[in-house]
């Protein structure tokens, strides 16, 4: 009688939970377990990262371009004036050193369009950021390339007003340097230019038998330091005399103010482009 009691005893010692009771208190433990693991991720820092901006200037020689009244004298000796600049860039990268391009992710920062004469073009305040540290070197495209350059890209003026005609290939100018030059120095008398760029043409009979692509790609090897939390100022700058004399001296006795229709110029051109732009 007395051990039966006392297995009693032990018995009431130990009450059985009710099954409820059991969940409620496996979750209890379970959330108290996840509690440490929460924390941890909660605490693991932020990922260091800066972004950069854009401004765009113009430059002859070294100077800040006077757009409309001075006068400069390029390589082959002819006397021009420049009047205004159109012109896209775009595909921007960061390269790192191991090679790795970071790009741009949001739409509308795959294409930038500058304009010598409006001021908010000038200045492209990108609002992305890429990994904090140092890349090596940019990258971007001088135009647009075959992918991107379809009619109808733009809806909106400025931009559309860049159309290139659908019988020399469609899409876009890739830029428009407009001017005049001096034909005949014995008379003195100035002459329009077009300075434009984009797809062009191999004609047959009059007819455009095959389009060429002359946009191109740009590689400034600037070390870029971009510091966590802290949005760089970048400025490319288009130094114009280079399109006029490296690595081919550009002459407009030869090729006269309108090259829309004429691949040799464009190709001339396009094999200029390196030389034209740099960032500071």
């Amino acid at each position: 009688m007395e051990a039966e009691s006392l297995g009693n005893m032990e018995h009431k010692k130990r009450p059985v939970l009710p099954s409820k009771a059991w969940k409620a208190f496996g979750r209890k433990r379970a959330g108290l377990l996840l509690l440490p693991l929460t924390l941890l991720a909660s605490c693991q820092p932020d990922p260091m990262e800066g972004g950069f901006n854009f401004n765009f200037s113009f430059s002859f020689e070294g100077r800040t371009l006077d757009f409309d009244s001075t006068v400069y004298i390029i390589e082959s000796g002819n006397a021009i004036r420049i009047n205004d600049i159109q012109y896209f860039i775009s595909d921007v990268a960061l390269v790192d050193k191991d090679g790795n391009r970071h790009r741009f992710q949001n739409e509308e920062n795959q294409i930038h369009y500058v304009d010598s004469r409006i001021a908010a073009t000038l200045s492209w305040e990108t609002g992305e950021n890429f990994p904090a540290g140092v890349y090596d070197y940019v990258e971007f495209t001088y135009g647009l390339d075959s992918a991107t350059n379809r009619t109808g890209l733009f809806l909106d003026y400025p931009e559309n007003g860049m159309f290139w005609p659908e019988a020399l290939g469609g899409g876009y100018h890739y830029m428009k340097l407009n001017g005049y030059w001096v034909p005949d120095t014995l008379s003195g008398n100035w002459e329009t230019f077009g300075f434009h760029t984009g797809i062009g043409q191999t004609w047959q009979d009059g007819i455009a038998v095959a389009f060429h692509q002359n946009y191109r790609r740009v590689t400034d090897t600037i070390r870029i330091f971009l510091t966590d939390g802290e949005a760089r100022s970048l400025t490319l700058n288009m130094e114009t005399a280079e399109w006029f004399r490296n690595p081919h001296v550009w002459d407009f006795r030869q090729f006269g103010g309108a090259i829309m229709q004429d691949q040799e110029a464009q190709q001339v051109i396009k094999e200029n482009v390196p030389g034209v732009f740099d960032i500071r």
